[in-house]
């Protein structure tokens, strides 16, 4: 009997070895670069959401692009046990670094947003858009918007491309506007194209932009595309400063984080329309991963994308109550 009740006992502890991680002794850190921003809000609620409803516990902490912070608060996390992290880092080359110590740490981790990558190449697993096929989507509707128009017929017309060059996913997106722009619209100049920097925010935006106008005073209709909302309704709103009409400006952003503020009013704007993304569905979808990573094994798959829904005032309607209840 005794030696039955030690086997059974054996048993038991070689079943409790082989059993995987239960969702509720799962712990997922989340950083973000700019927790502030809408964006950012609606995508840790997403992430919040979803490890709720897997039942995993979930801690997350806004780095507002501070790189020492991002790794202070990536050591934290892992020093106080969590099974996984997602990040939204505020600088790419931060990259290499992050994904070093989660490996050491033996923390699985996911990207979202900017995808990063360890010192030979190989990336980490990434959650998030296709930066450069969104800029030619936005690209694409540009040039219709364009022509539907007849800008053609106008006199002084030039391309704003109001560039974040410190992030390589904002470049992309660009890169990928003005592919698809140059392509559809073989005619127009590649010279027009004005290079505006700025900082991935809207008063960095209308303040550079403002600049801009004022060394072209003979231009009177401008294009304008960028890395996010913030870009495009940044150049809208210099626009209307300097008393250009709204049918003087054609703007498409990326990401509807500025839909509310662009569409709610009624009015036209130079903001023609964006193209949004669900940020709740990139931190549900990062959550998701990393839970069925760590509780089944399931592996992290290198990338995983989005698509966009291009909201514009025609159809604004649709989405109001979701974007801005």
């Amino acid at each position: 009997m005794k030696s039955l009740k030690v086997l059974t006992g054996i048993a038991m502890m070689g079943a409790a070895i082989a059993v995987p991680a239960q969702a509720e002794d799962i712990k997922i850190g989340y950083i973000n670069k700019m927790g502030d921003h809408p964006w950012f809000v609606a995508e840790v609620d997403g992430a919040r959401q979803k490890a709720a409803e897997m039942g995993a516990d979930f801690v997350a902490q806004d780095v507002q692009f501070n790189a020492d912070l991002t790794i202070t608060t990536l050591d934290t996390m892992i020093g106080d046990g969590v099974d996984g992290i997602a990040i939204v880092v505020p600088d790419r080359a931060l990259g290499p670094v992050v994904a070093a110590r989660a490996k050491e740490a033996g923390v699985p981790l996911v990207a979202v947003d900017d995808d990063i990558y360890f010192e030979d190449e190989t990336q980490v697993p990434y959650v998030g858009m296709n930066a450069h096929n969104i800029g030619l989507s936005v690209g694409e509707k540009l040039a219709e918007l364009y022509k539907q128009e007849n800008w053609a017929e106008e006199g002084e017309v030039r391309i704003a491309s109001i560039e974040d060059r410190k992030a390589d996913t904002c470049m992309q997106r660009n890169r990928g506007a003005e592919e698809a722009f140059l392509e559809a619209v073989p005619d127009f100049d590649p010279d027009n194209i004005v290079r505006v920097p700025y900082d991935n925010t809207m008063v960095s935006s209308i303040d550079a932009m403002t600049t801009t106008l004022t060394a072209n005073p003979q231009v009177t209709h401008w294009i304008f595309y960028s890395c996010n909302d913030d870009g495009v309704l940044g150049a809208a709103r210099a626009l209307e400063n300097a008393g250009y009409g709204p049918e003087q400006g054609i703007g498409v952003g990326i990401d509807g984080s500025r839909a509310c503020d662009a569409f709610g009013s009624g009015k036209p704007t130079a903001f023609r329309g964006t193209m949004w993304l669900n940020s709740e569905n990139h931190g549900a979808q990062a959550v998701e991963l990393l839970v069925k990573n760590i509780r089944d094994g399931e592996e992290l798959p290198t990338t995983t994308y989005t698509q966009p829904e291009y909201i514009s005032a025609d159809n604004f309607d649709l989405y109001e109550e979701r974007l801005c209840g």
